[in-house]
Parts: structure tokens; sequence; C-alpha cells
């Protein structure tokens, strides 16, 4: 006790000689108690194994395409005076979609017909003026000359009747498919229309959602596996279709790069008016390359070097696990842990050791 009162009055005596030095002592005194107080340790976040299903997928973009699309024009130029569709009409194979004025047309053929009448007449005269003989039994070479010239004019009159009847059937504009009318330039009849006047029928069991798989990825992709679609213009439903084709020359992008292009059929309702999806309409996808079922996962922010953080009575144990498929997100645990064990969720928030307990020199370092 004298010795601790010594001590005092020691202190005491030295804080009146040595006002600075004092001030000096205990102000690092107070630095140091605050540099050195323990501070709040952030909670761990942690989570159960679960089983779960699990896909290992490349996302891509991709767009709605129609393989099997027709654009028709008339060949010949004229007054359109029958139209029997509108855009967004359903036509089926064969139907006339419209149909030029055929009277000069058919004008034309009856003249062509008249004048293969009259060459028949001519042929058959000059054939008779010379003995009824064929080119190959001519006696001379003027007898041969005369009548091939003869054979040649009968020849073009009846091209010129066909020529007349084609025109004539050219005329109509019929459909080889069946499909919507996506496009039509002329929306009524009685107007004159050109050769470039176009009317296209799109088959709705031929859209397909379209998508360009990169060359690095080419490899893992097959037909007959699954893709999930999400169009952007219905965000809300996603749809299961199932790869049917994948190209087998590549080509360039937008960007420059080697792609391929990969299709799955949009499957079409019963009544066509219900359908909703059209040409042209963007979206994302995920093409499954595998997947497994009801599997132990854990998420891949919960592993490093293949090693996960289980919680114990008294912290947290490092433990080893055996990684089996993996998404983007998750990974498949097939051995070191069992379901509902609870690990650390994100291994950077477990203390290491050798970490800094000290939050002001945890923050000064930080910077």
């Amino acid at each position: 006790m004298k010795n601790f009162r010594k001590w005092v009055d020691f202190a005491i005596q030295f804080v009146k000689i040595h006002k600075i030095i004092s001030f000096v002592i205990l102000l690092a005194l107070i630095v140091i108690l605050f540099v050195f107080k323990p501070g709040e340790q952030t909670p761990v976040a942690t989570e159960k194994v679960r089983k779960e299903n699990i896909s290992q997928t490349i996302s891509i973009t991709g767009s709605v395409d129609s393989s099997n699309t027709v654009n028709l024009s008339f060949r010949v130029s004229g007054k359109l005076v029958y139209l029997g569709v509108k855009k967004g009409d359903y036509v089926y194979a064969n139907q006339t979609i419209g149909a030029l004025d055929e009277r000069t047309v058919q004008k034309n053929l009856e003249i062509a017909l008249i004048d293969y009448s009259k060459q028949r007449l001519t042929f058959d005269q000059t054939k008779e003026n010379n003995q009824n003989r064929t080119i190959e039994g001519a006696l001379n070479e003027s007898m041969r000359r005369i009548l091939q010239n003869n054979q040649y004019d009968l020849d073009k009159s009846v091209k010129s009747v066909e020529l007349a009847d084609l025109a004539r059937e050219e005329s109509a504009l019929i459909t080889p498919i069946s499909g919507v009318i996506t496009k039509a330039d002329a929306e009524t009849q009685g107007i004159n229309i050109s050769t470039t006047t176009t009317f296209m029928v799109t088959d709705l069991n031929s859209l397909n959602f379209e998508m360009d798989v990169d060359q690095a990825d080419i490899g893992k992709v097959k037909v007959g596996q699954s893709v999930r679609v999400v169009l952007d213009s219905y965000p809300d439903e996603t749809l299961a279709l199932t790869i049917d084709g994948i190209d087998y020359v590549s080509h360039t992008t937008s960007t420059g790069g080697d792609a391929f292009t990969v299709s799955a059929k949009i499957p079409i309702p019963p009544d066509y008016k219900d359908y909703k999806y059209r040409v042209g309409m963007n979206g994302n996808a995920e093409i499954i390359i595998s997947e497994k079922n009801n599997v132990l996962s854990v998420p891949l922010s919960a592993i490093e070097d293949d090693n996960v953080y289980v919680k114990t009575e008294s912290g947290f144990s490092q433990k080893k696990v055996k990684l089996g498929l993996q998404s983007d997100t998750r990974a498949e645990i097939t051995e070191g842990l069992s379901e509902n064990d609870t690990i650390a969720s994100d291994i950077s928030s477990i203390p290491k050791q050798g970490d800094l307990r000290i939050p002001f020199l945890r923050r000064f370092l930080r910077r």
C-alpha cells in the first residue's frame, strides 16, 4: 500500500513538473485504448445443405424466325381485279390470293390460237407442195430448206400459244403453302400493280426460336436437348422447347465472331387465332447441357479449393468435399456433406487465422 502511494505521489509530482510530457502520455493512452478496443464481429451468413435440381446451361439470346416463308408477286403488271385476302388472314395451300384483269391476256391467247391455225394450214400446204416429204426425205437442198423453215414457223406458233396461255395462268397469284398473310403490299382491288407488289405467307408450323451459339460452346450442344426461352414480349412466361436443328456451317456474327445457328421449334395451338408469337420477337434462352435432379447442393460462394466451412458448437470447421455437376451459382456435393448440415454460405465472411481484430487498423490497412 505504501509503495502504491509512493507511485501515486511520484506521478502527481511528475505531472506538475512535466506537464507537456504528461499530456502526450495521456493522449497516447487514450489512442491505444481506442485502437485496441475489440470491434463487433460481422455475423457469418449460413445455409443448410439441401437437395434440389441442378442444371448446367449455356445462356444465349435469340429471336423467333420462320423456316417456311414465301414471297409471292405477279410475273406481269396489270390491274388487280380480285383480292381475296388481307394481312393477318389464314390461307391454305393452292388458294388464290389475287388476280389481274384477264381480258388482255385472254385476247392475246385467242390471237395466238388464230395465228397457229393459219400457220398450220400453211404448214400442211407447203408439205403438200413438196410431195409430202419430210425434211430428212427432201430431194434436194432447196426442198430441205423450205420444209425446215416450214417446221420452224409451226413450232413458233405453238410456242406463242403456250406463252399466251402461261400469261393467262400467271394473272392469278396462288400460294403454294398454308399459313398467315404477314405482308400485303396491296390492300384493295381495282388498282394497277407492278411485279414488285409482294404478298408474304408465313407457315406458323415452321416458327422456331433461333440462337447463335459460339463455336467454343457448339460442341456441348446436341439435338434433343431442352432449352428454356423467355421472350422479351412475355417476360413472365417460360417456353420449354427442344433443339431440333444445328447448322453445319458457321457464320460471322455482328460482333465479328464465328457462331452456329441452333433452332428449337415453337409449338402451335389448334386455333391459330390464339397464336401470339411473331417473327422477329427477341428473347433469352438457356440451353440445358446437363441436369441432375434431387441432389445435395451448396452455393459456389461457399466453396474454396474444394473445401467448405461447416458450423459447429465452437465455430466453423473446414471440411473437404467432392464436387459434381455445377451451374452458374451452385454445385452438386457428392461426398463430404449430409442434408441439413449448416455451412457458411459465403466463405469470404469466415475469419481467417491471422486476421486483424482491430477495426481501426483493419480500416486503415484497407485504404
